[in-house]
C-alpha cells in the first residue's frame, strides 16, 4: 500500500487541480472512471508516495465535478462505469491519447470507452462549447482581491472600553480568517473552505468566545462578516449580466448552502447571540447569491429570445398593439393615482419606461442597453426629483408599485388576445392547446420572454 503523504489536503488541492485542468463538463459526452484514474496514475509517475486511491479519486472528481453523474456503458460482459458528462479538454497531455482512442472506440484495456456518438469531428467543433462548462473554470472574471479593510477607530474603543489585547488578537484574526477564505475561494480551494471554518472557530478559547458575544463586539464583526460575502460575491457572481455556464450557477448555490452549513456546524456550542448574528448574515448571503443566480439565469434565457428576430419582431408588435388598441386593464389606484387629472396614462413615468423598451427591441441583444434605458428613466423620475432619503424611499416604492402594476396589466392582456410572441411554440401551434387557453386565460404560459419576467430583471428587490 503506498505511503500516506504528510498533509493529504495539499495532495487533494493539487488533485483537483489536476482534474479541472484537464477536464471539463460537457453534455453528451463520457469517459471511463478507470482510464481517467490511469491517466492520473500516469501523471503520478514513480512518486507512488504522493498518489491516492480509486476510491479517493473518485470522491475528488466529484468533488471537481459536483453534478457529474455514473454510467455503466458497453455491451454485455464489458460493460465498464463511467463518468457522463465529462470531456477532455484540448490542452491536456493526454489529449493526443484521447483522439487516437475514439479513433479506435475502445480504451487501452480494450474496453468500450466512448458513446457511438463522439467522432473526431465533433471533438474540434464542440471544443470551446466544452471549455465553457466547467463548473469551476468558466465563472466570471474575478476582479483582483481586496484586502478586508480594517475599523482601527472602532476596534480603539472597544479596546479601551475592554481589553486591548483581546481586541488586538481578535481582529488580527478574524481578519486573517476572513481574508484565507477568500483567497482560497479565488484559488478554487474550496474544499479548503470547510476545515478553515472549523479550524479557526473551534481553536478559539472560551475568554475570546465571550468576549466576542458581546454585542458591541458582534457589531464590529458583522462589520468584517459584511466585506467577506461582499467579497465571496463578487468572485463568484459579480454581475448577473456575465455569461456563465448552468453548470456553474448550480455549483454557486450549492457552495452558498454547504457554507452556510459549514458555518452553523462549527458554531454549535457557541453563545446564542453569536449564532443567531452569524445566521442573520449568512443567510442573507445565502440568499442574495441565489436571487444573482436566478437572475443571471434570466439574463441567458432573454439573450437566447433577443437572437431570435422573427420573435423579437413579433413580441415588439404585439406589444405596442395591445398599448395601441386600449387593451391595458391599468387600475386607476395603481398606477394613476399620482397623477393630476388632466395627464394622460400615457405620460406617466412607468409608461414612459416600458415604451422606450419596446422601441428598443430588434435594435440590439446586449442586456446592458436595455438596463441602461431602465436606469436612466429612473435617475429621470426618481432620483432627481428626490431632495431627502425619506422622500427617495417614497418616490422608489411607489414607482415599483406602479411597475409590477403596469407590467401584471402587460402580462394579462398578452395572455387574453392570445399572442403567439406570448404562448410557447407548443402551446401556439396546435389548436387543441390554444381552446384549453380561451377557457382559461388565467392560466397562460409563460414563455422565456414574457414580460413578467422584466420585473425580476429590472427590480433589485426580487
Amino acid at each position: 500500500m503506498a505511503e500516506r503523504p504528510a498533509d493529504p489536503r495539499g495532495l487533494h488541492g493539487r488533485i483537483l487541480g489536476w482534474l479541472v485542468d484537464n477536464f471539463c463538463i460537457c453534455e453528451g459526452y463520457s469517459l471511463p472512471r478507470c482510464l481517467v484514474y490511469e491517466m492520473y496514475v500516469e501523471t503520478c509517475g514513480q512518486n507512488a508516495q504522493n498518489q491516492v486511491n480509486a476510491a479517493t479519486f473518485g470522491k475528488l472528481v466529484h468533488l471537481a465535478f459536483p453534478d457529474l453523474g455514473t454510467r455503466r456503458l458497453g455491451t454485455r460482459g464489458s460493460a465498464r462505469y463511467h463518468y457522463d458528462g465529462i470531456y477532455m479538454k484540448k490542452s491536456s497531455f493526454f489529449y493526443s491519447q484521447y483522439c487516437c482512442l475514439l479513433g479506435e472506440k475502445r480504451s487501452p484495456s480494450g474496453d468500450v470507452a466512448f458513446e457511438k456518438s463522439i467522432d473526431s469531428n465533433n471533438i474540434v467543433q464542440q471544443e470551446r462549447t466544452c471549455e465553457n462548462n466547467s463548473p469551476l473554470k468558466t465563472g466570471p472574471v474575478v476582479p483582483p482581491l481586496s484586502e478586508i479593510r480594517r475599523c482601527p477607530l472602532w476596534e480603539q474603543e472597544l479596546a479601551k472600553k475592554y481589553s486591548y489585547t483581546m481586541m488586538a488578537f481578535l481582529a488580527d484574526e478574524y481578519c486573517n480568517y476572513c481574508q484565507d477564505i477568500l483567497q482560497n475561494v479565488k484559488n478554487q480551494e474550496l474544499e479548503r473552505v470547510q476545515d478553515l471554518l472549523m479550524s479557526f472557530w473551534k481553536s478559539l478559547q472560551q475568554d475570546i468566545v465571550m468576549f466576542m458575544a458581546l454585542p458591541d463586539v458582534c457589531q464590529l464583526l458583522k462589520s468584517y462578516d459584511a466585506q467577506l460575502y461582499k467579497g465571496l460575491e463578487d468572485i463568484l457572481l459579480c454581475d448577473f449580466l456575465d455569461a456563465v455556464s448552468i453548470q456553474y450557477l448550480k455549483s454557486v448555490r450549492l457552495f452558498s448552502k454547504k457554507f452556510k452549513h459549514w458555518l452553523l456546524k462549527a458554531l454549535e456550542g457557541f453563545p446564542s447571540l453569536l449564532q443567531v448574528s452569524k445566521l442573520k448574515e449568512v443567510t442573507v448571503f445565502v440568499n442574495r447569491l441565489r436571487r444573482k443566480t436566478y437572475l443571471s439565469n434570466m439574463a441567458t434565457t432573454m439573450r437566447t429570445m433577443l437572437r431570435n428576430s422573427r420573435r423579437v419582431r413579433l413580441l415588439k408588435s404585439d406589444l405596442q398593439a395591445i398599448i395601441s388598441q386600449g387593451a391595458l386593464d391599468i387600475s386607476p389606484k395603481g398606477l394613476a393615482s399620482d397623477l393630476s387629472h388632466t395627464e394622460e396614462p400615457e405620460s406617466a413615468p412607468e409608461m414612459k419606461c416600458l415604451s422606450c423598451l419596446i422601441s428598443l427591441l430588434g435594435t440590439s441583444t446586449d442586456l446592458g442597453i436595455f438596463l441602461n434605458c431602465l436606469s436612466s428613466h429612473l435617475q429621470v423620475f426618481v432620483f432627481q426629483p428626490s431632495k431627502s432619503k425619506e422622500e427617495f424611499i417614497k418616490q422608489a416604492a411607489s414607482f415599483q408599485l406602479k411597475w409590477n402594476f403596469l407590467l401584471t396589466a402587460v402580462s394579462k392582456a398578452m395572455t387574453l388576445c392570445h399572442r403567439d410572441s406570448f404562448a410557447r411554440p407548443s402551446v401556439a401551434g396546435g389548436q387543441g392547446h390554444q381552446k384549453r387557453h380561451e377557457t382559461q386565460p388565467s392560466h397562460g404560459r409563460r414563455g422565456p420572454h414574457h414580460p413578467e419576467r422584466w420585473t425580476k430583471i429590472c427590480d433589485p428587490h426580487i
